[in-house]
């Protein structure tokens, strides 16, 4: 049986690991090689491209660190929580929604729900919008 608090731990973890390497290995020990991750700006499309996306978001909120806020449901393959990032940029957190897919025991798709996500001014530069 899957331990979804660690496999839901070590996705949020990834993204606030700074150098590109480390941050690549530990994205090839938790997503698939083709792995989706669908953002309300776009979508990025394997390892690599989530690697640059994950440095991209690093640098315009100078930092990445969440926290869960619900416990994860699931079933399945799916799972679902809501998280918290506090940011230097923004006078309040941003929150949002995960859910989450999984083959085994590695993330095939990730769906990210971000409520006034237009507001962040996120810069572009990733996937299919």
């Amino acid at each position: 049986m899957r331990d979804m608090k660690k496999l839901v731990d070590d996705h949020l973890s990834v993204w606030a690991v700074a150098d590109p390497r480390e941050r690549a290995e530990r994205i090839a020990a938790i997503y698939t090689e083709d792995v989706t991750v669908v953002e309300p700006d776009g979508i990025v499309r394997g390892r690599d491209a989530l690697n640059s996306r994950i440095g991209l978001l690093q640098e315009h909120f100078a930092g990445l660190e969440f926290s869960l806020t619900t416990p994860i449901e699931h079933h399945h393959d799916y799972a679902m929580y809501q998280w918290n990032q506090p940011t230097e940029t923004r006078a309040e957190d941003v929150t949002g929604w995960d859910v989450l897919h999984f083959d085994g025991d590695l993330i095939d798709h990730a769906v990210m729900f971000i409520p006034g996500f237009e507001d962040l001014n996120v810069p572009a530069g990733h996937g299919d919008a």
